[in-house]
């Protein structure tokens, strides 16, 4: 979450880049100098910070997400005000600052809710807990199709659709399986004494008792 703090300095960045930056430009640089430096500020800098501008918004959209639009018409304004120029092409690199801002943000807040949905623990037992695994999904990158929750001890094994002998056993965390195939998250509140199977990765679990 951000305060109000943060939104003004992104906004004190923002007039910096958007409008102080076209002023010393227009103000200080030379003819032949400042049209080197406007094309390094129209497709270099003011691209680089709309990206980033946007980003950082992802992280608090209710409150940031105008930022990336109030940068695109700061923009506009430094340029038709200090270069007294009011061409179409500048609303165009106004747009396009806009569009990298929004879909920046939107990246950060995709990879953020991805995050919190991967930090989610769906199983009750504890995530050091130890389970069996097949070799042949640990050393030959086999899939998961056939899971066991075993009622005596509570133990859970975690196999594919060959043939298996003791020697085929491995012993991992929990965590590592979930890790391994997200998918198994669908079981965890498998029962003691059940056991859920599936022909791939890609269809649904048929739980049944063992």
């Amino acid at each position: 979450m951000v305060n109000k703090r943060s939104i003004i300095i992104w906004l004190a960045i923002t007039i910096l880049v958007m409008l102080a930056l076209p002023f010393a430009v227009a103000r200080l640089a030379s003819e032949c100098s400042g049209m080197a430096l406007c094309m390094m500020l129209f497709l270099i800098v003011n691209p680089i910070y709309s990206a980033i501008l946007g980003y950082r918004c992802g992280k608090d959209i209710k409150k940031m997400w105008n930022l990336p639009l109030v940068s695109a018409v700061a923009f506009l304004a430094g340029t038709w005000i200090f270069f007294d120029i009011h061409e179409l092409w500048f609303v165009v690199y106004a747009i396009v600052y806009l569009a990298i801002g929004w879909i920046a943000m939107a990246i950060n807040k995709y990879i953020n809710s991805s995050n919190k949905r991967n930090d989610i623990y769906p199983f009750s037992d504890a995530p050091n807990t130890a389970v069996f695994i097949c070799s042949h999904i640990l050393d030959s990158g086999e899939d998961i199709l056939f899971v066991s929750h075993d009622t005596d001890d509570g133990a859970w094994q975690f196999l594919c659709d060959k043939e298996h002998n003791e020697s085929d056993a491995r012993i991992v965390s929990l965590k590592y399986v979930l890790n391994l195939d997200p998918t198994i998250s669908n079981l965890n509140d498998l029962p003691l004494g059940y056991c859920a199977q599936r022909k791939s990765k890609s269809d649904k679990w048929v739980i049944a008792k063992n």
